[in-house]
């Protein structure tokens, strides 16, 4: 049965190629007047909110590892910490990421 899925899959995937060719983006321009660095200002301003709730989210943790400690019980904190460590990772390397897939 898996076969059959996997064999009707690919021809279709194979039809929807030659029916819908994949377009050019092309190398890109900029928008005409203010609008590029109005866009820029915006997406600034984005980032500085991201990282400022990534701050608050490590504030946020550390103290309820501290209420946690004080009450005598464990807690799985570290995730919590993974997961917002990972953020600020992925927010402050998004312009290299898309510049590496422009």
């Amino acid at each position: 049965m898996l076969d059959v899925t996997i064999s009707w899959t690919v021809d279709l995937l194979h039809h929807v190629a030659y029916l819908a060719p994949v377009p050019n983006p092309g190398g890109g321009e900029q928008p005409p007047g203010e609008v590029s660095s109005k866009v820029e200002t915006l997406l600034k301003w984005g980032v500085w909110g991201a990282l400022t709730c990534c701050v608050a989210g490590f504030v946020i943790i550390g103290a309820r590892m501290g209420i946690n400690h004080k009450r005598g019980e464990g807690g799985a904190h570290m995730g919590s910490l993974g997961i917002v460590g990972f953020a600020i990772v992925l927010i402050v390397s998004a312009n290299a990421l898309v510049k590496g897939l422009a």
